[in-house]
């Protein structure tokens, strides 16, 4: 008999929709744009209009549908509560389209969802120490200890984004926090905290000859210009860049001391569009660090490239941690 799953991924700019198998073989597709305003049904009602326009002949066969979503969250009742990264801040996201098609919907941080899918199918299996890191529009993680996957009271046990790396809390977070790792190094800040650098070093007059200074000037400075520059040799970016992998070597650092895992899988689009000049100087600012208590873990870039959190609400539908599906009393509802 045919058996499949449903993964949905919402994030800020893209919600992606697929089906797969129960070992995570993706079968069909779809993505589409994350609704800029709406109330809080939108983004579901789009979600459950959308899988039944463009995988109809697969629904009868769907076994439960998993959602790895931007957060925070409150679990029990399947809604996203002011996720500073997605248009729409609060919303209804799992009970909506769990009501409307009829099939268990297991829904998690997406973070969560993508370490869930890395220990199912990724680079996690075999280990019971996990952690999964984004490096993308914001900053966040997923961590399985034991081989147990961390939740917390309402599921935000993971937002390690909005840890504090600097108590003189020079950058404002989305969240409206100070100091957090996100306000300095996740995509949607790192101009303001380039900026903000450029305003306080004393540059050299070649350095304000360089494209990126001038772009500042104009106020048009983006994260995938600054990367872009640096990879051509910029010097003034390279240096931005080497300031902003400062707050990401003492993010990871404080992630390893904390939950001491055996692989760090980094995704996310800051990450993956740029291995060489974030994941491989992490590495390099880790095996250099003396602030790890604790031998530093294996670290790579997820095999699953933008599919992470894909695969891993794929995961959670098609194997769910009992921990999370005891987390989630919507399930419980009738």
């Amino acid at each position: 008999m045919k058996e499949y799953y449903i993964g949905i991924d919402i994030g800020g700019t893209w919600i992606r929709i697929a089906v797969a198998s129960k070992d995570g073989v993706i079968i069909d597709r779809v993505a589409m744009r994350t609704p800029r305003e709406g109330d809080r049904y939108t983004i579901a009602n789009l979600i459950t209009e959308t899988i039944r326009a463009s995988f109809s002949k697969y629904l009868e066969y769907v076994k439960a549908i998993g959602i790895g979503t931007a957060g925070p969250m409150d679990l029990a009742t399947g809604v996203v509560i002011n996720a500073p990264n997605i248009p729409i801040h609060s919303f209804e996201a799992a009970r909506p389209i769990q009501d409307t098609l009829k099939k268990p919907v297991i829904m998690a941080n997406d973070c969560v969802a993508a370490v869930w899918g890395e220990k199912l199918f990724g680079l996690g299996r075999g280990y019971e120490n996990i952690v999964y890191i984004t490096i993308s529009t914001g900053i966040g993680g997923g961590m399985i200890v034991n081989d147990l996957l961390l939740l917390g009271k309402m599921g935000n046990a993971h937002e390690i984004g909005h840890m504090v790396i600097d108590i003189k809390g020079k950058m404002k977070c989305g969240c409206g926090g100070y100091g957090h790792w996100e306000a300095y190094a996740g995509g949607a800040n790192i101009p303001k905290f380039a900026s903000l650098l450029l305003e306080e070093w004393a540059l050299s007059s070649e350095e304000k000859e360089s494209h990126v200074y001038r772009v500042h000037k104009e106020g048009l400075l983006t994260s995938e210009l600054l990367y872009t520059a640096a990879k051509s040799g910029d010097k003034l970016a390279l240096k931005i860049i080497n300031e902003i992998n400062r707050y990401n070597v003492a993010g990871f650092e404080n992630v390893i001391n904390l939950y001491d895992p055996e692989i760090i899988t980094v995704g996310g689009s800051v990450a993956l569009q740029n291995k060489e000049l974030v994941i491989d100087k992490i590495r390099e600012g880790l095996k250099k660090s003396s602030g790890v208590v604790t031998p530093v873990p294996r670290l790579e870039p997820t095999p699953f490239e933008r599919d992470a959190v894909l695969m891993g609400a794929i995961a959670l539908a098609a194997k769910p941690p009992q921990n999370l599906i005891k987390a989630l009393k919507y399930l419980q509802i009738p």
